[in-house]
């Protein structure tokens, strides 16, 4: 994997329980130890779960930070929460982040990222928490998105190994980076592994299987996200636009001035010697007192 800023992810939801703390931490560790990733977790969480796990099982090299976010405000919040980010997805290649949403931090928050994960349980009413929490978003920012392609993640999470994802939520279907991922499965005796080991590891062969799928699903989308940032980068052909027309402006300026006999926005002192025609646009509002004015600067008057 070759991207000189790191891919940012931000495993989330407006609901606790929903096995947020247990995907960040797994996933950690499953692109450090399975893919050779270098890989910062950034828990944002006051349980502090997901940080507690990776530091106390062995150490595979995931950097592990703690920050908090000052929610006095949604302009405080945004600011805390951005740099902590800034700050600790530096010199990696990943950096995944664990937060419970809060109502006072702003969407722009979550714009920052290039993929959002969103675990959500298999019960109606929670898929329809989730629908409802990401359809909310993608309305405010729908241009944004449009824009940057972001990946909207939706894991079913802590599922019955019979669950199956198709007919799932269907109302993100229109959404075209929304994706929906392999399923986390309810895994057996959790408190086994929870500081002990990882589950892309674990003894229990179903459960490393079942996750090293969902491991490997999100590995290809942060593949596929670096792609899509370098034509990103590439293109900002509105951007492009705008400072051609400024640049063309510019010349034409300089051009008007060669042929008035004026450089450097100065009027040329006229020889003595021979009559000098009179310029095509020596009106007062483009000389003034000796300074030539180019016509998108003057003033109306």
């Amino acid at each position: 994997m070759q991207s000189h800023e790191a891919i940012k992810i931000l495993v989330t939801n407006q609901k606790g329980g929903v096995g947020k703390s247990t995907i960040a931490a797994n996933l950690a560790a499953f692109l450090a130890m399975q893919q050779g990733i270098e890989v910062s977790l950034i828990d944002f969480d006051r349980q502090a779960s997901s940080s507690r796990w990776t530091k106390k099982a062995p150490d595979v090299g995931i950097r592990v930070h703690c920050a908090e976010i000052n929610y006095e405000n949604s302009g405080i919040a945004l600011l805390s929460s951005r740099a902590a980010v800034r700050k600790y997805s530096s010199g990696v290649q990943v950096s995944i982040s664990d937060l419970t949403w809060h109502p006072t931090l702003s969407d722009e928050f979550m714009l920052d990222f290039d993929i959002v994960l969103v675990p959500s349980s298999s019960a109606k009413f929670e898929m329809a928490s989730t629908e409802i929490f990401i359809l909310e978003y993608a309305q405010k920012r729908m241009a944004r998105l449009a824009a940057n392609k972001q990946f909207i993640l939706v894991t079913p999470s802590k599922v019955d190994p019979a669950y199956a994802s198709s007919g799932s939520f269907t109302n993100l279907d229109f959404l075209m980076n929304c994706h929906i991922t392999p399923p986390v499965q309810q895994t057996p005796d959790l408190d086994a592994y929870v500081y002990e080991d990882f589950l892309c590891v674990c003894p229990d062969q179903k459960v490393a299987e079942n996750f090293c799928d969902f491991g490997k699903f999100i590995a290809k989308k942060i593949e596929e996200r670096i792609v899509i940032k370098k034509t990103l980068s590439l293109s900002g052909t509105s951007v492009n636009r705008e400072i051609v027309k400024k640049v063309s402006v510019l010349d034409d300026y300089r051009a008007r001035a060669h042929e008035l006999g004026i450089y450097g926005g100065y009027a040329a002192k006229p020889s003595t010697d021979t009559p000098q025609a009179a310029p095509v646009d020596a009106s007062p509002e483009a000389v003034k007192g000796s300074r030539f004015i180019p016509a998108f600067l003057r003033r109306s008057e």
